[in-house]
C-alpha cells in the first residue's frame, strides 16, 4: 500500500491514519471528546467489580477456599491492642483503669465480637517480662454490616485513648490485618493523590523546558490525562465480566502518565522539527507519524506484548494489573495517531504560542553530542567500561531474597501500627498478627478420631513455644464438617516459614493422617510461600514469551537479526542493574533511611517479574526512537557511523525530556509511604535512568560502531519479511539530512 502524496515516499499505516485524522481534524476532535465523555460515563455507571482476597495459589488457596465456603462468617480478624508505660506496672490500679476504659468502649462496637483481657483471664502470656507492656486481643467479625469500614471505629477509639492518655506517659496502639490494612490503604490513597499532582506538575515543567512553549507543553498532558480517564472507564466495564484487582487504577495512572506524555512528546517534537525544516503543516504531520510515529507504534506494541506475557503467570492479580496497563497503552497509541495529528492540524504553528524565551531548551544535544563523539572515537573502551559497570551494579541481584516484608520492617515510619509491632517484637511476637490456620474437612469433624488429632496437634506445637505462640484457637463450623486451628507464629520470617514447612511436612500428616483426614495449612506466611514458588515456576514462561516476541517485533521493524539480539541484551543489562540497586537499597539498606523505611531483608515476591515486563517494554521506547532515526539515515546514506552519530544527536533532547518525565513519575512512587510501592518506584526509575543515559549514550552507539554494517545483517532466507520502512524514504530533515548529505524536499502548508 503506497501513498504518493509526498514526492513518492511510501507511507506506513501510522502515517496514513495520522494524515486522515489531520484532514478531518474537527471530526476527530469531536470524536475524541465523545470518547472521553464515554469514559467518564462508564466510570460513573459501572461500579468496578473487584477480586475477593489476594489471588492466592497452591495449598494455601485451597484451604482459604474451604474457610470461605464452610465458615459463612469467615475467620474473625484478631487485632492486638498494646499498652505500655515506662514507670507503671500492669498491676497498678491506674494502669488497669486505663486499659479497662478502652476495652469497655471497644466491646460496645457491633463488629467487635470478643475482647480478651489479662484482667479477666489472668493469662500470663499477655504481659511482658518487665510487666510494663500489656497485650489485649480484639476479635472483629468481618461480616457484620456497619457504617463505613469496620476498622474505622476501632482505629478512632484507639486514637482518642492514645491522645487522652499520652500526657500521662501511656503508649497505646493497635495492630492486626484489618486495622493495619485499613491504615495503609488510606495512606496509599493519599499518596496517589499526591503522586498525580507531582507527576502532572513535573511533567508540565519538563515539557515547557523541552518545548519552550506552554501550548506545546500542554498537549502531552491532555493526552495522558485523557488516556487515563478513558482506560479507567473501559476497565470498569470489563470488570463486570472479569473482576479486577483493586490496584488496577494505580497501574493505569502510572502507565498512562509515563507513556502518554512520552509518546506525544516524541511525535510533537518531530512535527516541530519538520516545520522548522520547511515542510508544510500536513506534510510535517505525515512525516512525524511516518517516522517517529512508527517507532512509537512499535514501542507501544512492545509494551503491550511484554505486559501480555504476565498472563502466563496464571495469577489473577498479575492479569488484572497487566490488563489495566495494556488498556491505557492501547488508548495512548490510538490517540497518538488520531488526537495528536488533529490537534497539530488545528494549531499549526500556534503550537509555539506562549513562548518562554528565558528558558533553555532541555534538549541536551550539546552534552550528548560530545559524549557520542567520544564514544564513537573509542567504542571498544567505552563499551567495556559501561558494560562492566552495569554488570557490577547488577551483581547484588545474585543475592536477591524474594518474600514479603514482615514485622515492623514491613512498614514506613509514618504507619502508626509500626509502633505496636515494635512492642510485639520486643515483648511478645509480631507473628501474632499473621497466624497460621490448619484447615480440616471431614464428614464429621466432631468424632473422637478427629478431635484426638486436634489434641495431638496442639500438644506438638505447645511443646515448641519459641515457634508457636498461644493462645491457640480451634473453631468448628455450624455444619460440623470442617474446622480450623489458629496458631500464632514466630515473628522472624525464616522461623515462621520453617514452622509452616514443619506443619505441612510433619505435624499435620502425622496427626490428622492417623485419623484418616487431610489437613491444609494457610495464612499469610503460607500464602506468601506458595506465591513465591508459583512465581519461580512461571518466570521462565514469562521471560521466554516476552523476549521471543520482542525479538520478532524488532526483527520486522529493522529487518536485522543483530539489532534485536543486541537490544535484548542491553535491556537485560539495565533491568539487571535495577534489580541490583533494589537489593542494595531495600535488602542491604543503602540510603533507605532517606525514604523513611528500614531494610526488611527481602524484595517483595511480585516485584521482579512485574518489573521485568514493564521495564522491558518501556525501555524499548528509547531504542525504537533512536534506532528508527539511525535507520532513516542508513537507508539513504548507507554510512553506519554517520547514521549512528546523527540518530543519537537528533533524539538526545527528546529522550532526555522523556526520561526525565518517567524518572520523575517513578520517583514520586518511590517517595510514597508503602514499602512495596517504594521498591516499585526505585526499580522503575533506576532502570529508565540507566537506559536513557548509559545504554542510550554509550553502549548502544559503541556497539553500533563496532559492528558496522553487520548491524543491518538479514539472512537471505528472511528477505520475505515485510518492509515497514523503505530505501527511498522516509526523507530526512534538519541536522540528520545535513549529516547524511541529503536534500530535504519542501512541502506547502497543506
Amino acid at each position: 500500500m503506497v501513498d504518493a502524496t509526498m514526492s513518492g515516499t511510501k507511507l506506513t499505516l501510522t502515517a496514513k491514519i495520522a494524515r486522515w485524522s489531520a484532514k478531518r481534524r474537527w471530526w476527530v476532535l469531536a470524536g475524541t471528546l465523545l470518547t472521553l465523555a464515554a469514559g467518564i460515563a462508564m466510570s460513573a455507571v459501572f461500579e468496578p467489580q473487584l477480586q475477593d482476597g489476594d489471588g492466592g495459589v497452591g495449598d494455601s488457596k485451597t484451604a482459604a477456599d474451604v474457610l470461605d465456603e464452610k465458615f459463612p462468617r469467615g475467620t474473625p480478624s484478631s487485632e492486638n491492642l498494646l499498652f505500655s508505660h515506662p514507670d507503671l506496672s500492669v498491676d497498678d490500679p491506674a494502669y488497669q483503669a486505663t486499659v479497662e476504659a478502652l476495652v469497655a468502649r471497644l466491646r460496645e462496637l457491633p463488629q467487635v465480637t470478643t475482647v480478651e483481657s489479662f484482667y479477666e483471664n489472668g493469662d500470663p502470656s499477655r504481659v511482658s517480662a518487665d510487666r510494663r507492656v500489656l497485650r489485649v486481643s480484639v476479635f472483629i467479625d468481618r461480616e457484620i454490616e456497619v457504617d463505613g469500614h469496620r476498622a474505622d471505629a476501632v482505629l478512632d477509639a484507639v486514637a482518642e485513648a492514645r491522645e487522652a492518655n499520652e500526657a500521662d506517659g501511656y503508649t497505646i496502639a493497635v495492630v492486626g490485618s484489618l486495622t493495619t490494612n485499613r491504615e495503609v490503604g488510606e495512606m496509599v490513597d493519599e499518596d496517589f493523590g499526591r503522586i498525580l499532582v507531582i507527576s502532572l506538575s513535573l511533567g508540565l515543567i519538563i515539557m515547557v523546558l523541552a518545548f519552550r512553549a506552554v501550548v506545546a507543553a500542554v498537549i502531552p498532558l491532555t493526552l495522558a490525562v485523557g488516556a487515563i480517564v478513558t482506560a479507567t472507564g473501559i476497565a470498569a466495564v470489563i470488570s463486570q465480566a472479569y473482576a479486577l484487582n483493586g490496584q488496577y487504577t494505580e497501574m493505569i495512572l502510572l502507565m498512562g502518565l509515563a507513556v502518554g506524555m512520552d509518546y506525544s512528546l516524541f511525535i510533537v517534537s518531530r512535527y516541530r522539527n519538520e516545520r522548522q525544516a520547511g515542510r508544510g503543516k500536513l506534510d510535517a504531520i505525515t512525516v512525524a507519524s511516518n517516522t517517529t510515529g512508527r517507532a512509537v507504534f512499535y514501542a507501544g506494541i512492545t509494551v503491550v506484548v511484554s505486559l501480555t506475557g504476565l498472563a502466563l503467570t496464571d495469577h489473577p492479580v498479575f492479569i488484572s494489573l497487566a490488563l489495566g496497563a495494556i488498556l491505557v497503552v492501547l488508548v495512548t497509541i490510538v490517540a497518538s495517531f488520531t488526537y495528536i495529528p488533529a490537534v497539530l492540524s488545528i494549531l499549526g504553528d500556534n503550537i509555539n504560542r506562549l513562548h518562554v524565551p528565558i528558558l533553555s531548551r532541555m534538549r541536551g544535544n550539546g552534552i550528548w553530542g560530545a559524549v557520542t563523539d567520544k564514544v564513537m572515537a573509542r567504542p571498544l573502551l567505552f563499551a567495556a567500561i559501561a558494560g562492566v559497570g552495569l554488570i557490577a551494579v547488577a551483581v547484588p541481584a545474585a543475592s536477591i531474597n524474594l518474600g514479603f516484608p514482615s514485622g515492623s520492617k514491613a512498614f514506613n515510619d509514618a504507619v502508626s501500627a509500626k509502633h505496636a509491632l515494635r512492642l510485639l517484637e520486643d515483648h511478645f511476637s509480631s507473628g501474632l498478627t499473621d497466624p497460621a490456620f490448619v484447615v480440616v474437612e471431614a464428614d464429621d469433624v466432631t468424632t473422637a478420631e478427629v478431635q484426638g488429632a486436634v489434641a495431638a496437634l496442639l500438644e506438638r506445637v505447645a511443646a515448641d513455644p519459641a515457634t508457636y505462640y498461644e493462645p491457640f484457637r480451634t473453631v468448628v463450623n455450624p455444619d460440623g464438617d470442617a474446622l480450623y486451628v489458629r496458631l500464632g507464629l514466630s515473628g522472624d520470617v525464616d522461623a515462621a516459614e520453617a514452622a509452616v514447612r514443619e506443619l505441612r511436612d510433619e505435624i499435620v500428616p502425622s496427626t490428622f493422617g492417623a485419623a484418616g483426614v487431610d489437613g491444609l495449612v494457610t495464612g499469610a506466611v503460607a500464602g506468601n510461600m506458595d506465591f513465591r514458588e508459583h512465581m519461580y515456576a512461571r518466570a521462565p514462561l514469562v521471560f521466554g514469551f516476552v523476549l521471543g516476541l520482542a525479538f520478532l517485533l524488532l526483527l520486522v521493524m529493522f529487518r536485522s537479526v543483530v539489532i534485536p539480539v543486541k537490544s535484548i541484551i542491553l535491556n537485560l543489562l539495565s533491568v539487571g542493574a535495577a534489580y541490583g540497586v533494589l537489593v542494595a537499597v531495600f535488602q542491604w539498606g543503602w540510603g533507605l533511611s532517606l525514604l523513611g523505611s528500614e531494610p526488611s531483608g527481602v524484595i517483595v515476591s511480585w516485584l521482579p517479574l512485574f518489573l521485568f515486563a514493564i521495564l522491558f517494554g518501556l525501555s524499548m521506547d528509547y531504542h525504537m526512537l533512536l534506532l528508527s532515526r539511525v535507520k532513516e539515515s542508513y537507508d539513504v546514506s548507507h554510512d553506519n557511523s554517520a547514521s549512528v552519530s546523527a540518530g543519537v544527536k537528533l533524539t538526545a533532547g527528546q529522550i532526555t525530556s522523556a526520561a526525565a518525565i518517567m524518572v520523575g513519575v517513578f520517583s514520586a512512587f518511590a517517595l510514597g509511604r508503602d514499602v512495596g510501592l517504594q521498591q516499585f518506584g526505585v526499580g522503575l526509575g533506576v532502570s529508565v535512568l540507566i537506559d536513557a543515559t548509559v545504554v542510550r549514550s554509550v553502549l548502544l552507539p559503541a556497539t553500533m560502531k563496532l559492528l558496522g554494517d553487520w548491524n543491518w545483517y538479514l539472512p537471505r532466507w528472511l528477505e520475505w519479511l515485510p518492509k515497514v520502512t523503505s530505501a527511498d524514504g522516509p526523507p530526512e530533515s534538519g541536522a540528520a539530512a545535513d549529516s547524511a548529505g541529503i536534500t530535504v524536499p519542501q512541502g506547502g502548508d497543506r
